[in-house]
C-alpha cells in the first residue's frame, strides 16, 4: 500500500519509465523461463531416448560376453578328459594327487585362460568330497569363508547347469577386505546329462565393468545388474549401494526424477541370453546447469533493455511530453476558474486533437456558466408560480371533511360514509410511496374503494375478501393492490350489467432450502377476461403510449415489486376470454 501512495507522487515521465521498465523484466523473464523450460523438456527427451539405445547397445555387448563364458565353461565340463580325471580320484586323496591333477588339469585349461581373460580361478568340488584350485588366482579361494562357499555350493542343487551369480560382499571373506572378484557357479554335467562335480568360477569386476563405463555421461553416474531372480551381481560406480525400486518401470522404459533438487535419468533394461537386468542411474544436473544459462541471458538482456528504455525514454519524453504538460497546466487554471485558459497547438497527433477539444470545452464551459446562471433565476420564477396554481391536496382533504359533517349533520349516513371512504383514500396516498406499509393497511385502502364501488353497483355486485389475519402484519408495498383491483371495474366490468364477482384471496407459500417463504396475493373476477396476446402485452416492457395510458397501473405495480424486490417475485396473469382475469401477487413473506 505504501508503495502505491509513493507511486502516486510520481511524475508521469517517471511512471512511464518503470512501468516499461517493469514490463519488460516480465516479459524477459518469463519468455526465458518457458524457453527453459521447453530446453529442459526437449534435452531430457533426446538424452533419455540416446542413453536408452547406449544401454541396450551396452547391454547386448555384455549380454554376449557373458555367453561367451558360459562357452567357455561348458568346454570344461563336457571335455571327457577332465571329467574322467575328476571321476577316476577316490575320496580324500593325498595333497601330492591333488596337484598333480591341478597340474594336469592347467595344462589342458591353457587356452581356456587366454580365450577369458576375466576368469581368475577355478574351484571345482567332485561328488566325493574332493576339492581342486585351478587357475593363477585359485589360491583366492583359500582367503573366503569355507560357510559362504559351501552355501553357494548349496544353491546349485537342483540347477540345470546355468549360471548361479553371487556378489561377493564382505562377509564371504575371512578377513575384512574388499576385492574386484565376483563369483559364480554351475553343476559339472556332461553329454550324457551326468553329474560329477560343481564349478565356483571367480572373475575379475572387468567382465562387467569394461562394457559399463561405456554408459558413463558425467561423473555423477551408477549402473546395477542384476540377475534373472533380481538379485544384485555387480553395482558400477558404487559396489556398496542397493539399486533404487523402478517396480512401476518397464523394461527398455526411462523415467526422469527428482532426488533433493537433482534430476537423474533412469534406464531399464534385459537382456535376450543370461536375462540380465541393468538399471542405470545418470544425473543431470550438468545438462540443467547449462540450461540455466538461457535463464541468465534472459535476466541479463532484460536488464540491458530497462537501461536502454530509461535512456531513451528521458530524451524523447521532453519533446513529446511537452504537449501534455501544457495541457495538464491548463487544466489546473481551469480548475481554478479561469475559464478563458487556452493551450497552444503545436501538434498534429493526439495530444493536439486533446488540446483542441480542450479549448473546446473550455470555451463551452464559459458560455454554459453564463447561460445556466440566467436559466436558474427563470426557473425560480416559473417555480414560484407553479407552486402557487397548484392545488393543494390538503384543502381538498379538509373540504372533505366538511362534507362529512354536512352529510352527518343531514342524517344521510351512507353519504357520509362514502365521503369518508374517500377522504380516507386521500390521505393515504399522500404518503410517500416509497414507504412499506403492512397488508392490513392496504387492505383497509381497498375496502376503502369497494365501499364507493359497492355504492355504484348495489346488488350487482359480490365481493368476497380471504385473507388470514396472521398475514396482516406483512410488509408490502404501499397502493400495490388498489390499481389492480381499479383495472377490474375499469376493463373487466366495463360491459358487463350484472353478476359481477370479485374474490381477494392470501396464502402463506412455504419455500424449502433453495428458496424462501413468499405471501400471495390473488385477485380474481368474471369480466370479459384477456387473449393471451394481450396479456403479453400487458407483461412485456412499453411500446406506445396508448398502452401505457391504458395498462399503466398494472405497470406500476410491474415495476415496483421488480425495482424493490427483483427475482423471483412478481405477477402471473391467468385469464380466459369471457370467463374472467387472475391476478397472482408473489411477494417475499416479511412480518415487521
Amino acid at each position: 500500500m505504501r508503495w502505491i501512495q509513493l507511486c502516486k507522487r510520481f511524475k508521469f515521465r517517471t511512471k512511464l519509465i518503470l512501468f516499461l521498465s517493469a514490463a519488460t523484466v516480465l516479459i524477459s523473464g518469463i519468455t526465458g523461463l518457458i524457453t527453459y523450460r521447453i530446453h529442459i523438456s526437449l534435452f531430457n527427451e533426446e538424452v533419455s531416448r540416446q542413453y536408452s539405445l547406449t544401454a541396450e547397445q551396452v547391454l547386448a555387448r555384455l549380454d554376449s560376453r557373458v555367453h561367451d563364458m558360459y562357452k567357455v565353461t561348458d568346454y570344461i565340463t563336457l571335455n571327457p578328459s577332465v571329467k574322467n580325471a575328476i571321476k577316476a580320484q577316490a575320496a580324500g586323496i593325498s595333497s601330492y594327487d591333488q596337484m598333480k591333477l591341478e597340474d594336469e588339469l592347467d595344462d589342458q585349461l591353457y587356452q581356456v585362460r587366454l580365450d577369458a581373460p576375466e576368469i581368475m580361478g577355478i574351484r571345482i568340488y567332485d561328488l566325493k568330497g574332493n576339492i581342486f584350485n585351478l587357475g593363477t588366482f585359485a589360491g583366492s579361494f583359500q582367503q573366503m569363508d569355507p560357510s559362504y562357499l559351501a552355501e553357494m555350493v548349496h544353491k546349485l542343487e537342483g540347477t540345470g547347469g546355468e549360471y548361479v551369480w553371487n556378489r561377493l560382499d564382505a562377509d564371504a571373506f575371512l578377513q575384512e577386505e574388499k576385492s574386484n572378484w565376483i563369483l559364480a557357479g554351475r553343476l559339472m554335467r556332461s553329454v550324457d546329462l551326468e553329474t560329477y562335480g560343481v564349478m565356483l568360477i571367480l572373475f575379475n569386476t572387468s567382465l562387467f565393468e569394461s562394457y559399463l563405463k561405456d554408459l558413463r555421461l558425467n561423473e555423477d553416474i551408477a549402473a546395477y545388474l542384476l540377475d534373472a531372480d533380481g538379485k544384485l551381481v555387480y553395482a558400477f560406480h558404487n559396489q556398496d549401494a542397493d539399486p533404487p525400486p523402478l517396480t512401476q518401470l518397464s523394461m527398455g522404459a526411462t523415467e526422469i526424477r527428482d532426488e533433493q533438487g537433482t534430476a537423474h535419468l533412469y534406464t531399464k533394461q534385459t537382456s535376450d541370453k543370461a536375462k540380465f537386468t541393468l538399471i542405470s542411474k545418470v544425473s543431470l544436473a550438468q545438462i540443467q546447469h547449462k540450461g540455466k544459462i538461457i535463464v541468465k541471458v534472459a535476466v541479463f538482456s532484460a536488464a540491458a533493455t530497462v537501461l536502454c528504455s530509461w535512456i531513451i525514454i528521458t530524451i524523447i519524453s521532453r519533446r513529446l511530453l511537452r504537449p501534455l504538460a501544457s495541457l495538464v497546466n491548463a487544466m489546473k487554471r481551469v480548475r481554478d476558474g479561469q475559464f478563458d485558459t487556452r493551450v497552444q497547438i503545436q501538434t498534429q497527433d493526439e495530444l493536439g486533437f486533446i488540446g483542441e477539444r480542450f479549448n473546446a470545452m473550455a470555451s463551452r464551459i464559459d458560455t454554459l456558466i453564463h447561460e445556466v446562471y440566467e436559466r436558474e433565476l427563470s426557473e425560480k420564477q416559473a417555480e414560484l408560480k407553479a407552486i402557487q396554481a397548484q392545488l393543494n391536496p390538503h384543502f381538498l382533504y379538509n373540504t372533505l371533511s366538511m362534507f362529512f359533517w354536512k352529510f352527518y349533520m343531514l342524517g344521510d349516513e351512507k353519504s357520509a360514509r362514502l365521503v369518508t371512504a374517500l377522504s380516507e383514500m386521500l390521505q393515504y396516498t399522500l404518503e410517500p410511496v416509497q414507504r412499506l406499509t403492512t397488508l392490513q393497511d392496504e387492505m383497509t385502502q381497498i375496502d376503502h374503494y369497494l365501499q364507493i364501488q359497492q355504492a355504484r353497483y348495489q346488488e350487482a355486485l359480490s365481493i368476497e375478501i380471504s385473507v388470514p389475519s396472521e398475514l396482516t402484519r406483512c410488509q408490502v408495498i404501499r397502493l400495490l393492490l388498489q390499481p389492480i383491483v381499479e383495472n377490474v371495474f375499469v376493463h373487466a366490468f366495463a360491459d358487463k350489467r350484472d353478476n359481477r364477482r370479485l374474490e381477494i384471496r392470501g396464502f402463506r407459500y412455504a419455500g424449502n432450502d433453495a428458496e424462501s417463504d413468499m405471501l400471495i396475493l390473488e385477485i380474481a373476477d368474471n369480466g370479459c377476461g384477456m387473449d393471451p396476446s394481450m396479456m403479453d402485452r400487458i407483461l412485456a416492457p412499453l411500446a406506445h403510449a396508448d398502452e401505457e395510458r391504458q395498462h399503466i397501473g398494472m405497470r406500476s405495480v410491474l415495476r415496483r415489486i421488480e425495482l424493490i424486490h427483483g427475482e423471483p417475485y412478481g405477477v402471473q396473469l391467468e385469464s380466459t376470454a369471457e370467463v374472467g382475469t387472475l391476478v397472482r401477487l408473489r411477494l417475499p413473506y416479511q412480518v415487521g
